[in-house]
Order: structure tokens, then C-alpha cells, then sequence
């Protein structure tokens, strides 16, 4: 589960958080082996409370649904990916959570991609940590909420002020912790924030139970995150079966969305690295184009713990016609070339989107790329 503090990038070697009770050696040790055996939240918070010795320590998620104390020894860092090669369009949304060194540092999400930045802090009220493409917060989500998180929303006024502060225009609700499937209040402060910011977008990050509720808030929220993981993509009741993942519970899960009332086009498949392979990648984004909903998040791009597998790369998310896995049977064979749709899937059972109209596929594939002077086609790939 996901989803978030200082006016400065944090960096692995020099960041700190301060906390009230400081955690002391024996009791990190001690921390390490309590998340490794699964202890429950109760026994981890009567933990954390051992020691008050250590001064460079920073909260931290455990696996991406806990919170928890622990610190960075001067021999962890960060293994740098290679930039992407791919200068197309990218025919959906791409998202990354950022902000610290054990989640992804901002400026290691790659160009082009949504940088959805926050405190990840257990208090509601921390200021979240600031994007890093300066030039487009238009792009850039702060994020409130998450599990372990506690607190009241902050007022319109502190988070239009972060917004400024912190280079992100727009918002995303995690909806856990303190505001669990609390779709009410947080389109009332979405509402409060886009009367004074008209062009802020707001996403609802969701369980992915809550199907039926944000239906009702179609047309409140821009976009709905759906939550398909635990702490792994194979954890918390998820299957993807590799010889056929729609017998699986996690295409279950979709299913229920893209039979619901929220527009396909406002769906985002929120994701984390870890347990997550090419071949589950290549079908996500056979989803996507066949669907034609919005994109993909991540959670754990380039952490300190948990990355994405070096096997999957940079290009064969943002490329629709790059396949992650070279033996998966996930592939788009034709794409558009030019105009609005360019970049997206034009099999004959995608759908794309130009200007908020569905173009189905089926019934053309040269009037799903948006027309078909010499500029713009439907290319094999």
C-alpha cells in the first residue's frame, strides 16, 4: 500500500528527520529482525521506543505498508539506472513516488515521468519533500495520506501553500491510514484548493475494494490509483499467474474497476518493484492500451531497499512497442505514429484516446490514430 518534511532534496548520505526518542543501535538491530518475523504494528511502536542514543535516524516504510524507525549506514547507496533512450511520446501516465533515499530520491525519476512527492511521514501535518523538475509542476503531485498515517487533512491555505513551495500543482489522496476510503473529505479539500488553483488535478489513490464508492466520484477526481499489491506484487492475496495472469486474483481486482462506472481513461495501475518482473510489466501495459486507461505508478522505483529489477528497463515502461520481456506474449504490435495518439497501441483491440473521445480499434486503425494523411498511421512494429 502506498502513499507522504524539508524545503531541500534529500540525499541518502546527508538527510535526517527528527523525531522526539531517537533509536539506539541494539534497538535498529532489534527493529531489523522484528520486520523480518512480521510483527504487528503494536509490537513494532513498543520497539521503536527502546532506545534514544542515535542521532541520524529517519522514519521509514517497511516494505511499503508499515512504518517504522531505522538508518542508513554510510556503506548503503543508491544503484543509478540508465537514462531512457526513447524520445517518442509516452502514451500514458507514468508515476513515481519520491521524496527520501529509502523510497526514491526525486531526482532519480526519469524525465517526463509524474513525480507524486510527500512527507511519508506517520504525522499528517509534516511538509512533503520537493519535486525536482522545477520546470514542469504541472506534472507533479504532492501526496497526503498512507497507511500509518495519522492526522486531520491540513487546511486549503497550508496545501496550496506547499504546492508553491514544493514545485507540484496538483494532489493525490492516499486513502489509508486516518482517511481510509475517506472519499468525502478529501474531494471537499480538492474543491477548496481548485478554487483558488482551477487547473490542479486531484488523483484518489484506493484500495482496490473501494470500486463501487469512488464510482460515485467519477467525476470528482481526475484520476483513480488502484492499489493492486501488498507489500509485493505477489503478497497480501495477489496472484498474476505467468502462463495466464487473468486467472489470477489481481486481474479480478482490474476487472471489477473496468466494470464499474469510473472511465477507463481516469484509472491508474498503481504498482510496486518489488516481486514485480518484465513479463508482469509487458501485460500491464497490454492492459492499458487495450483499455486505454491511464497509466502505471510506482512505489520503491529507486530505493534504498527495494528498486526495480535491473532487468526491466527504463524504455520498455515509457515505449509501448518495447517489450520488458522478450519471451512474454504481451506485446503491441502496431503503434501510432504521429498526432494526438502517437505512441499508443493501435491493435485491433486497443482503444485510444484523442481530446477525451474513445476510438475503438476495431472499427479502424487508422481513425484510432486520429486520421490518416501522411503524418498519421498505424505502424507494425
Amino acid at each position: 500500500a502506498f502513499l507522504i518534511a524539508a524545503v531541500a532534496n534529500i540525499d541518502a548520505e546527508n538527510s535526517s528527520c527528527t523525531e522526539p526518542g531517537e533509536l539506539g543501535e541494539n534497538a535498529l538491530v532489534q527493529l531489523g529482525t522484528a520486520k523480518a518475523q512480521g510483527m504487528d504494528s503494536i509490537e513494532l511502536r513498543e520497539l521503536r521506543e527502546v532506545g534514544n542514543t542515535t542521532s541520524d535516524s529517519r522514519w521509514r516504510r517497511v516494505r511499503g505498508s508499515r512504518w517504522s524507525r531505522g538508518r542508513l549506514g554510510s556503506d548503503d547507496r543508491r544503484r543509478r539506472r540508465r537514462a531512457g533512450t526513447y524520445t517518442g511520446t509516452i502514451p500514458y501516465k507514468v508515476q513515481v513516488y519520491c521524496g527520501l533515499s529509502w523510497l526514491t530520491v526525486c531526482s532519480d525519476v526519469p524525465e517526463n515521468w509524474e513525480q507524486h512527492t510527500g512527507a511519508f511521514d506517520p504525522s499528517m501535518s509534516t511538509a512533503p519533500q520537493t519535486a525536482t523538475n522545477r520546470r514542469r509542476s504541472s506534472m507533479n503531485y504532492i501526496t497526503l495520506g498512507g497507511d500509518g498515517v495519522e492526522g486531520d487533512l491540513p487546511s486549503a491555505d497550508t496545501v496550496t501553500g506547499w504546492m508553491s513551495s514544493y514545485l507540484a500543482d496538483n494532489l493525490d489522496f492516499d486513502l489509508e491510514g486516518s482517511i481510509q476510503n475517506d472519499f468525502s473529505s478529501t474531494y471537499s479539500l480538492l474543491s477548496q484548493v481548485k478554487s483558488s488553483s482551477s487547473s490542479t488535478k486531484g488523483q484518489a489513490t484506493c484500495l482496490q475494494s473501494q470500486y463501487n464508492t469512488a464510482a460515485k466520484y467519477k467525476d470528482d477526481f481526475d484520476y483513480f490509483g488502484i492499489m493492486i499489491h501488498g507489500s509485493g506484487m505477489l503478497s497480501g492475496g495477489y496472484t498474476i499467474p505467468e502462463d495466464d495472469p487473468t486467472t489470477g486474483t489481481t486481474w479480478g481486482d482490474i476487472q471489477n474497476w473496468l466494470d464499474s462506472d469510473v472511465p477507463n481513461e481516469k484509472i491508474i495501475l498503481s504498482l510496486t518493484t518489488v516481486e514485480l518482473t518484465g513479463w508482469m510489466v509487458d501485460w500491464f501495459k497490454s492492459l492499458i492500451a487495450q483499455y486505454g486507461l491511464a497509466g502505471m505508478s510506482f512505489w520503491y522505483w529507486q530505493g534504498d531497499d527495494y528498486q526495480l529489477d535491473s532487468s526491466i528497463s527504463i524504455d520498455c515502461i515509457q515505449d509501448q512497442a518495447t517489450q520488458c520481456d522478450s519471451s512474454s506474449s504481451f506485446k503491441c504490435s502496431q503503434v501510432c505514429n504521429g498526432g494526438d495518439a502517437d505512441g499508443y497501441c493501435c491493435d485491433s483491440d486497443s482503444i485510444t484516446y484523442i481530446s477525451g473521445t474513445a476510438y475503438y480499434c476495431s472499427e479502424g486503425l487508422e481513425a484510432c490514430c486520429g486520421g490518416t494523411d501522411s503524418t498519421t498511421y498505424c505502424q507494425k512494429v
